[in-house]
């Protein structure tokens, strides 16, 4: 008899005897097995584990009931196939809680488009009837956990709690199956599906984020979905870029580079699009700030017309320009030596060419392509000797200026 039962029969019981004195002891015990939850078996230690798939192997099938409750986490060995996962499942006693909740947390944490899953799946699913109270919500949440469309129902589930906590607790498994790959190969379909606008995608996402290490594997995934819907919607773009940005890093140089390596092209691209009109906003937020030169306004209205056409941006700042800075996202600006502690130096690049243009009044001056964005710090010296053109910013309200360095762009700098 399993414990429901058997609060069920104790209930018949009081009801004969006084219901008045027992119905709120077995309300509040229903209610305790109402939130019982399935916690992640404790995986054997891995010298154990090799030991037991060399013994299996052999084809001993002497098993004691420890090593039989140890057996499922063989399964996904690379020496093991398909018919010795067969041939374990087939020595599992399903109606002991201990091997049932050893196979499922296998299934869960190693779920994969593999034909180990597929069959650990359908053996799962097969199930009825099954008495363990730490397992019955688990199974009564088959059509999310086990069914054909398992996938898809727990991204709708997703889409209704808008919580990894609240789907878990749904699905009647603890936190611990946050780190599992099923959960997370599902929030990652979530974050690629249509199956939550924006704002909620944005709610979730909170949760993940809070706790980065658990989900760290799911962010390149999660980043590409999210930049593109961003970008498609217009929705929530300096909320994109402060959680990618502070997870991710910098996917236009530097070593943080190699975390988007799971991100697509287009993705990357529109952000680093997003990071370079960011630092083109922080350049002239400094001016505002800080120079004495009056006439910016001309600069910035030249450049914004470009910015479709900047690849990479950086900006070296002074002592005193750094702490002045007011950024929305705390990009990595590097540090000017060389130069008056309240300066500050915009670095771009146009093609295959790279652009200096100065805080204070100075000149503009033009680069073959070489490491400034790898580099931490930049002297004005470098950039005064590496020099292949200059312009001095004079007549802005002519457009003397822009017109020359607009024509040499056009000869020099290809679209694209």
């Amino acid at each position: 008899m399993s414990l429901r039962e058997a609060v069920k029969d104790l209930r018949n019981t009081a009801r004969r005897l006084d219901a008045a004195t027992f119905n709120p002891t077995f309300n509040a015990l229903e209610k305790f097995l109402e939130g019982i939850k399935v916690d992640k078996p404790a995986r054997p230690p891995e010298d154990v584990l090799k030991k037991l798939s060399a013994k299996f192997l052999r084809g001993e099938r002497d098993f004691s009931s420890r090593e039989l409750r140890a057996l499922p986490f063989i399964i996904y060995e690379p020496s093991l196939t398909l018919n010795h996962t067969k041939a374990i499942l087939s020595m599992m006693d399903f109606s002991r809680t201990s091997h049932l909740r050893g196979v499922l947390s296998v299934y869960l944490f190693n779920h994969d488009d593999s034909s180990k899953t597929e069959l650990l799946r359908q053996a799962l699913n097969e199930l009825r009837g099954v008495e363990s109270v730490s397992l019955r919500k688990v199974f009564a949440a088959r059509d999310k956990l086990f069914a054909d469309n398992c996938m898809a129902n727990t991204v709708r589930l997703f889409a209704d709690k808008l919580s990894v906590e609240a789907s878990l607790a749904e699905l009647g498994l603890s936190n611990f199956y946050k780190a599992s790959q099923f959960i997370q190969l599902a929030l990652k379909l979530f974050f690629r599906s249509n199956a939550a606008p924006l704002p909620a995608k944005f709610k979730l996402l909170a949760e993940p984020d809070s706790e980065f290490d658990t989900y760290r594997n799911i962010f390149p995934a999660v980043a590409d979905a999210m930049i593109q819907d961003v970008d498609r919607t217009g929705y929530g773009k300096d909320k994109c870029v402060a959680i990618f940005y502070g997870r991710l890093g910098d996917p236009r140089f530097g070593s943080t580079r190699f975390n988007w390596s799971g991100v697509s092209q287009r993705a990357i691209d529109i952000f680093s699009h997003w990071l370079s009109a960011e630092d083109l906003e922080t350049f002239f937020e400094l001016i505002r700030q800080t120079a004495v030169d009056r006439m910016w306004c001309y600069r910035e209205k030249f450049w914004r017309a470009y910015l479709p056409r900047i690849v990479n941006t950086r900006i070296f700042l002074g002592n005193v320009a750094a702490a002045q800075i007011k950024g929305k996202v705390n990009l990595n600006h590097g540090t000017l030596r060389g130069a008056v502690a309240n300066q500050s130096v915009f670095i771009f690049q146009i093609g295959r060419y790279i652009f200096s243009e100065w805080s204070h009044s100075g000149k503009l001056r033009v680069h073959n392509a070489q490491d400034f964005f790898e580099n931490d710090s930049i002297s004005r010296n470098v950039l005064e000797k590496t020099a292949l053109a200059e312009w001095i910013h004079s007549s802005p309200q002519t457009y003397f200026w822009q017109r020359e360095v607009e024509a040499w762009i056009g000869r020099h700098c290809k679209e694209g």
